[in-house]
């Protein structure tokens, strides 16, 4: 397992995708969009002093793991959002939680000496 540790700073994604693609045997959208969106939500709302992030390749299966000494919060917990019927009737943002729920293969959460602890498996092929 290898890991990285982040400032909470946006400008932290272009070296953590890079990380992430260095495991993988080639670049994958879902991988992508998961990791921003989780990414993007800690830093935005967590108020954590760092992000670790490890990673573990078996193929086909990828194992995330992001860390974070921010607010307690369980995404696993959060209400899946109504989607809209129409494109006027969508919003930006809200949902990045979701899609990373219907993306992975599984995701486990547990709050354990102060942090966040979000693992993300997802069969890559």
């Amino acid at each position: 397992m290898n890991s990285i540790t982040l400032n909470p700073d946006l400008q932290e994604l272009y070296p953590l995708n890079e990380f992430i693609l260095e495991e993988l045997p080639e670049e994958n959208l879902q991988v992508n969009l998961i990791v921003e969106e989780i990414f993007v939500n800690i830093v935005d709302y967590s108020k954590t002093e760092f992000i670790t992030v490890n990673i573990e390749y078996e193929e086909p299966t990828l194992t995330l793991e992001f860390i974070d000494n921010g607010i307690q919060f369980n995404p696993l917990l959060k209400e899946d959002p109504e989607t809209p019927t129409t494109i006027e009737d969508s919003q930006i943002g809200g949902l990045g939680i979701f899609l990373t729920k219907e993306m992975a293969d599984d995701l486990y959460y547990h709050y354990a000496n102060g942090e966040n602890h979000l693992k993300i498996i997802k069969k890559v092929e």
